[in-house]
C-alpha cells in the first residue's frame, strides 16, 4: 500500500523538474570565494541580492559577476583558518562578537544607549555597510534574544553584571583569514565540494597543475558520484592579450564539462576583470540559462576589451574550444558557446563541444538520477515498477521535448532484465544544437 501512495509521486516530480529547467534560476552555480566577511570554509545557498549583500556586504566580486545571469549562488569562503572574529565587551555583562572572523568586523560600530523606542529600557546600535540595527532590551537575557536574527553581530552574557551604556566604539581583534591559494587550499576544496550539487562551477585559481587537478575532480564527481556539472577556468592576468596561452588552457582540458574563459577587460560596473574573474561570470550564465538556449551571441557586460581579437585569433580560440567575446557594433557578444573539447575521443560526437548539447546531456542524467534516488527502494523489482518508472521518465522527456531541448524520435524503455536490487533502462535520445551558421543562396533576378 506504501508503494502505491508513492508511484504517483514519481511522475509528479519528473514534470516538476522538466518545468524547472526553463526558469533561469533553477541553475545553481558554485562560486569559491576569498573575502573578509561571510561564513568560512562552508557552503552557503545564496538565492537573491538580499542574502548576498548579508554574506558577504557585495565586496566578493566574483560573486556578484556569478550571480548576473539569475543562478542561483552556492558560495564558499575559503580561509586559511586563522581568521578570528571582531568583539566588543563588558566585563562580567556581554560580549558583543561580530557574526564572522575577518577584518570588516573591526569596521562595525556600536553605541549602547537609552531606548529610543522603548522607555526605562537601554538600546544596543550596530552600524555596518548595510545598516544601523538597534535593539532595545531590559537585561543581557533579552539582548542575546534579538541579536539573535543580526546581520553583524551575536551577544554573549558574561556574568551577572548590568550592560552600561556606552559611546560609540568599533569592534576590534578582527584578523585575516585571507592568504595567496595555494594548491593545497584546492584540495580542501574540492574535498569540502564534493558532495554537493550545481549546475556549474567557477575554479578561483590559474594555476595549471590546479585546473588539471580541478578537471579530474570532475570527472570523478561524475563517474563515481554521479554528480554531472561544468567547471568553469580562466587564467593569469599577463596571459589575457596571449591566444596562444588561452589555446594551451583549453587543449590541456579537452572535455565537454571543462568550458575555458578567454574574456578580459573592463566590465559595465567600472572594473576592470581578468580572464579568471570573468570565469565567475561565464559560469552563472551556464547555470542560469535553460539547456534549451545557447549562450551564442549573448551580449556579454563588458564595456572595453582588454585585446579586440582578429579573425586568425578567432579561429584559433574556435578550433580549441576557448571561449571568446568579441565586439559587434557597440557590444560585445559570446562568438560561440564552446567548451574545450576539441579531440575527440570514445563515445564523443563533434556536437558534444556545444556547452548547450553538454548541458542538456548532464542535466536530463541528474533530472532522473535525483529522482531515481528518492525513490529508490519503494519499487518492485518485476515489470509493473518498471513500467512506472519508464512512464514517469516519458512524461518528463516530452516536456523536454516540447522546450526544444531534446529532438523527436527520442525511448526510454525498461531491458525487463530485473536481478535482486538491480534492473537496467535504456535512454535514447538526440539534444538539440543551435544554428549558428546561417547560409543563404541569393538568386539575383
Amino acid at each position: 500500500m506504501t508503494i502505491q501512495r508513492e508511484r504517483p509521486g514519481v511522475t509528479v516530480e519528473l514534470i516538476a523538474k522538466a518545468k524547472e529547467r526553463v526558469v533561469p534560476k533553477s541553475g545553481v552555480v558554485l562560486v569559491p570565494y576569498q573575502a573578509e566577511w561571510g561564513a568560512p570554509d562552508e557552503l552557503v545557498k545564496l538565492g537573491s541580492y538580499e542574502e548576498r549583500m548579508a554574506q558577504t556586504f557585495g565586496k566578493a566580486d566574483t560573486v556578484e559577476l556569478a550571480a548576473e545571469g539569475g543562478a542561483t549562488v552556492l558560495a564558499y569562503r575559503m580561509t586559511n583558518g586563522t581568521a578570528a572574529k571582531a568583539a566588543y565587551e563588558q566585563a562580567n555583562a556581554v560580549r558583543i562578537e561580530a557574526l564572522y572572523p575577518g577584518l570588516l568586523g573591526n569596521e562595525l560600530r556600536v553605541v549602547i544607549v537609552a531606548s529610543t523606542s522603548e522607555p526605562g529600557k537601554k538600546e544596543l546600535q550596530v552600524k555596518g555597510p548595510l545598516q544601523t540595527e538597534k535593539f532595545s532590551f531590559a537585561d543581557a537575557d533579552e539582548l542575546v534574544a534579538k541579536t539573535s536574527q543580526s546581520l553583524y553581530v551575536r551577544v554573549k552574557k558574561l556574568g551577572d553584571a548590568a550592560i552600561a551604556v556606552a559611546s560609540e566604539a568599533n569592534l576590534t581583534g578582527g584578523t585575516s583569514g585571507t592568504a595567496a591559494l595555494s594548491a593545497a587550499d584546492s584540495s580542501k576544496l574540492f574535498m569540502a565540494v564534493s558532495g554537493a550539487d550545481f549546475d556549474a562551477m567557477y575554479l578561483p585559481f590559474d594555476d595549471a597543475s590546479v585546473q588539471a587537478a580541478a578537471k579530474q575532480f570532475m570527472s570523478d564527481r561524475r563517474k563515481l558520484g554521479k554528480k554531472l556539472s561544468t567547471l568553469v577556468i580562466g587564467g593569469k592576468a599577463a596571459d589575457d592579450e596571449n591566444m596562444e596561452k588561452h589555446v594551451e588552457r583549453s587543449v590541456a582540458q579537452n572535455a565537454r564539462y571543462v568550458v575555458n574563459c578567454a574574456i578580459a577587460g573592463q566590465h559595465n560596473n567600472g572594473n576592470t576583470y581578468g580572464s579568471l574573474q570573468w570565469a565567475a561570470w561565464v559560469a552563472g550564465m551556464i547555470a542560469a540559462t535553460p539547456a534549451h538556449e545557447s549562450l551564442t551571441a549573448v551580449v556579454v557586460p563588458l564595456k572595453k576589451a582588454l585585446k579586440d581579437w582578429g579573425h586568425t585569433d578567432i579561429l584559433q580560440a574556435l578550433s580549441s574550444g576557448t571561449l571568446v567575446a568579441t565586439r559587434d557594433g557597440e557590444v560585445y557578444i559570446i562568438e560561440s558557446a564552446v567548451n574545450t573539447l576539441a579531440v575527440l575521443g570514445a563515445h564523443e560526437r563533434e556536437d558534444y563541444g556545444k556547452i548547450r548539447v553538454s548541458m542538456t546531456l548532464d542535466q536530463i542524467v541528474n533530472d532522473i538520477n535525483a529522482v531515481g534516488k528518492k525513490y529508490k527502494g519503494k519499487l518492485g523489482n518485476n515489470d509493473l515498477g518498471g513500467a512506472v518508472f519508464v512512464s514517469a521518465v516519458n512524461t518528463y522527456l516530452t516536456v523536454r521535448e516540447q522546450q526544444g531541448a531534446i529532438e523527436t524520435g527520442w525511448t526510454f524503455t525498461d531491458k525487463k532484465n530485473g536481478n535482486g536490487d538491480r534492473r537496467g533502462f535504456l535512454l535514447s535520445a538526440k539534444p538539440l544544437d543551435a544554428i549558428e551558421y546561417f547560409d543563404i543562396d541569393w538568386e539575383v533576378l
